[in-house]
């Protein structure tokens, strides 16, 4: 008998502490949920919060942009500074404004379905600039992405030579391994460069920097790459593009007549005839606003397009 309630003590014993160690489980696995839950809480908090920082950020840059108004736009100017990390309330946020005017504006080869030779001039000199393969068929192939018509593109011409190309148009795109639609409109990102035909990734990495997809046939000589300003004109030497950039560096280009005294003859007046055709100045219109904030764990960057002409933003989008 003895025995029997010794064993019966020793498996109550044992229930309770069978007992005990699933109750204290499932109060450690209540307390790690609710702390689990608790954390997430806090972070969509802290998130949203660092979204509408991060969206006041959009609107000072807005504001650093539209309050330059003197007569030329050149990085050295307040907006090109940029902000990094500025603390505000509980978070911090960065801030960085680029100039998309000295750039080549994508969208601009192509205006009311009809190509625009001066641009696809300057698309092919800055793609052979670039020493790509093919700059011919990457031209053409992008003037049909962005025209409505269905026919390809078959002859670029350019510095008096007439490059056959055979283009691509939806026919082409149908019939890849994974096909997809020719755009027949308007690049809404740059990024979207990457379904042309020939713009593989590699491609992409060495043109991307002198490209926008939005903006004007107007560059500006202060903030286009050398790149760029050898593809305004195939008569533009390499010697008054080093002057250029070496000069505007620490003087920035406040009107076209500025470079007279600073280059030949020739060279001002062919740089002085572009400007007189609207496509070459000293200022610009679309800029790339980028914000980000950080509160806590919460973290939200912003990208914007913003007109100065017309102070409108074309989008905001998380990056």
């Amino acid at each position: 008998m003895m025995t029997n309630k010794k064993h019966e003590k020793g498996m109550a014993l044992l229930l309770v502490l069978i007992i005990v160690t699933l109750l204290t489980s499932i109060l450690m696995e209540l307390s790690y949920s609710t702390l689990i839950e608790q954390r997430l809480t806090e972070t969509f908090r802290d998130s949203t919060r660092a979204y509408f920082l991060a969206r006041g950020g959009i609107t000072a840059g807005q504001t650093l942009v539209s309050s330059d108004k003197n007569e030329y736009d050149a990085p050295t100017e307040s907006w090109g500074s940029g902000i990094a990390n500025y603390p505000v309330g509980e978070g911090f946020i960065s801030l960085a404004v680029e100039d998309l005017g000295g750039k080549l504006a994508l969208n601009s080869l192509v205006v009311g379905n009809n190509p625009q030779a001066v641009v696809i001039d300057r698309f092919y000199r800055l793609l052979s600039e670039l020493e790509v393969d093919e700059p011919a068929e990457l031209t053409a192939a992008v003037i049909d992405w962005l025209d409505s018509g269905d026919t390809p593109y078959q002859q670029v011409q350019t510095d008096g030579q007439e490059l056959t190309v055979s283009g691509a148009e939806n026919i082409y795109y149908q019939s890849l391994e994974t096909p997809y639609a020719c755009k027949n409109g308007p690049m809404e990102s740059l990024e979207e460069l990457l379904l042309v035909k020939g713009f593989t990734e590699d491609v992409f990495n060495i043109v991307s920097p002198y490209l926008s997809a939005n903006g004007t046939k107007l560059i500006n000589i202060n903030t286009a790459a050398s790149q760029v300003l050898t593809s305004l004109s195939a008569n533009i030497s390499a010697q008054s593009i080093e002057l250029i950039t070496d000069s505007r560096s620490g003087n920035p280009v406040k009107t076209i007549n500025d470079l007279q005294t600073m280059l030949a003859e020739d060279q001002f007046s062919l740089l002085k005839t572009l400007s007189n055709q609207g496509l070459l100045g000293t200022t610009s219109s679309f800029y790339k606003i980028t914000a980000e904030a950080v509160i806590n764990d919460g973290r939200c960057a912003l990208e914007t397009l913003f007109d100065k002409t017309s102070k409108s933003l074309s989008y905001i989008r998380t990056i």
